[in-house]
């Protein structure tokens, strides 16, 4: 499936394939009545344990809703207090520059205080009016006087003044850095409380993952004992499976394959042909003419699902719209697919190119279309008429 952006698909998948195989599941034990009481046996116990599955399957897929809607949360909240934390850093370096000027300046001022306060001394005057008294009475004139009287008020009171200033700056930088540093406290409490819950995310989905394997055991399950019917039951079984697996609107694996390798000009070689349906598999949609669970709108087509996936209208509009987004995905890796089927390269080698392209990265715990490709490889007569 090309990329979309919500990651609740596979429990979307995950219902939908579980209630497809409950009804595989009980058509196909209804057509086997001529079969031994020992398959019979095996069907009833896979059939009660997928039954089971399908009770949990719509608390798990409300569950894996709900996380998904938690993760988007989140990861709004974890970007916002990531760009408060850089904020945060910002300003603390301007105040701590702002400290330190301050600091500096107040250094100089104490400085000069303390040069003025050993002149005086040294005059053997205890301040500053009597440093000033031996030159008011030496005065010429009321101007000089005047003068005099008023730079020793101005000395007195600029030097109070600006160490006031430095006072009150330093106490309002004191305080702004203590604002800061709580706030970038709760930044950092908020941050790992938000790594908390994405960590229980990822425990969440991983519960999730146990249940898509169980999923998948249970389609190989299904197909190993298609396997062992004989030749009229099978047939009728892979009518049965073949709907559920696929829904109303397909064609078996096998035959899309082959419409599909016509539709992009590469060989319909067997190795192509164990791929394509390999894929095919291992997405398990139920979409309507879709087999690989495409997102491309056509003219007509209907949303299988709420993530894009689409039903299409007809057999030729779903081979044209897969084609479409490959032909038009090199940047996305789809083009290194096309070379491999165009060369047609050795299933496993083409699986990996599938694998690696963002058509379902990291599906299937990393092992999309890859894992299928052996059991595929090894019957693909019967997986081909699914």
């Amino acid at each position: 499936m090309p990329p979309i952006p919500d990651g609740s698909a596979s429990a979307r998948r995950l219902a939908r394939a579980l209630v497809a195989l409950a009804s595989a599941f009980a058509l196909l034990a209804s057509s086997m009545g001529g079969s031994t009481a020992s398959t019979r046996s095996k069907l009833d116990a896979a059939k009660g344990r997928l039954t089971a599955l399908t009770g949990q399957i719509g608390f798990q897929e409300a569950q894996a809703q709900t996380l998904q809607d938690q993760l988007s949360a989140l990861e709004a909240r974890i970007s916002d207090a990531t760009s408060r934390v850089a904020q945060i850093d910002a300003a603390l370096t301007a105040t701590r520059h702002d400290l330190a000027r301050a600091a500096a300046q107040a250094d100089r001022l104490q400085t000069k205080l303390n040069t003025m306060a050993r002149a005086l001394f040294m005059q053997g005057a205890g301040n500053t009016q009597e440093a000033l008294l031996g030159p008011l009475l030496a005065s010429s004139s009321m101007g000089d006087l005047g003068d005099l009287l008023t730079a020793g008020q101005i000395v007195a009171q600029s030097n109070v003044d600006l160490a006031t200033h430095v006072s009150n700056v330093k106490a309002e930088l004191a305080f702004k850095t203590a604002d800061l540093n709580d706030l970038r406290s709760q930044q950092v409490q908020l941050m790992a409380q938000l790594t908390t819950e994405r960590a229980s995310k990822a425990q969440a989905i991983a519960r999730q993952q146990a249940v898509l394997g169980d999923l998948e055991r249970t389609k190989t399950e299904i197909v190993g004992l298609i396997a062992k019917l004989h030749k009229q039951l099978r047939a009728e079984a892979l009518a049965v499976v073949g709907t559920a697996f696929q829904g109303p609107g397909h064609v078996a694996y096998g035959a899309w394959a082959g419409l599909f390798l016509r539709a992009v000009s590469a060989p319909e070689c067997r190795s192509n042909l164990i791929t394509l349906v390999a894929w095919q598999y291992s997405e398990f949609t139920q979409a309507g003419w879709n087999p690989l669970a495409d997102t491309l709108a056509m003219p007509g087509s209907t949303d299988f699902n709420s993530v894009g996936v689409q039903n299409y209208e007809s057999l030729d509009q779903g081979l044209q719209a897969t084609r479409y987004t490959l032909v038009n995905g090199a940047g996305l890796g789809y083009g290194a697919i096309l070379s491999e089927l165009g060369a047609c390269a050795d299933p496993m080698s083409t699986a990996r190119a599938i694998n690696a392209s963002m058509w379902c990265r990291g599906c299937a715990g990393g092992a999309y279309v890859v894992n299928d490709i052996p059991k595929v490889e090894a019957n693909y007569d019967l997986y081909a008429q699914l």
